[in-house]
């Protein structure tokens, strides 16, 4: 495996739309797909896995994890054994995946000029994320334009998913 980003900083979006991929396969859920809108071509599909399989390390803040389930409620509504497997698939993956939670307290924020006003603009999750690239020095993986185009403004790389796993089919 060659991997392109020894280690990326990943928004709720992307995510959650891998999280999904990795249940679905292994639970052969097609529905899943469609009602979480995540595209049913599986040249796209092997492009989302292509992207996460070239990435190292998989970092993200607890206000991400804590955004996933509001995602899982909105888009999957999985409840009971299913809900159970979407988590442990996707905990799995994570753990493969070397994945790093890190708290970046919404005051320790505050106090820092910079991160409050990402606070302000795009609230404690996404001004966490960019916090994270910048300490890191790393891609923001988003599918946000505006915090794409945001986080730029202020240092750091962020690439919307869907254009990378377009570019790469």
């Amino acid at each position: 495996m060659s991997v392109t980003f020894a280690k990326a900083v990943v928004d709720a979006g992307p995510l959650f739309t891998m999280l999904t991929l990795v249940f679905a396969r292994k639970h052969d859920r097609e529905a899943i797909l469609a009602r979480a809108h995540i595209p049913r071509d599986p040249e796209i599909q092997a492009a989302y896995w292509r992207l996460f399989d070239d990435v190292g390390t998989l970092l993200t803040t607890s206000h991400v994890v804590g955004e996933l389930q509001g995602l899982q409620n909105s888009r999957l509504g999985l409840k009971g054994m299913d809900l159970e497997h979407f988590w442990l698939s996707g905990i799995d993956f994570l753990i493969e995946k070397n994945f790093d939670e890190r708290l970046i307290g919404l005051l320790a924020m505050h106090a820092e000029e910079r991160s409050r006003q990402r606070i302000c603009i795009f609230g404690p999750a996404d001004a966490g994320v960019t916090e994270l690239a910048l300490r890191e020095k790393c891609v923001l993986f988003t599918d946000d334009g505006t915090l794409r185009d945001f986080a730029g403004r202020n240092g750091v790389r962020c690439e919307l998913v869907q254009e990378l796993v377009r570019g790469a089919l």
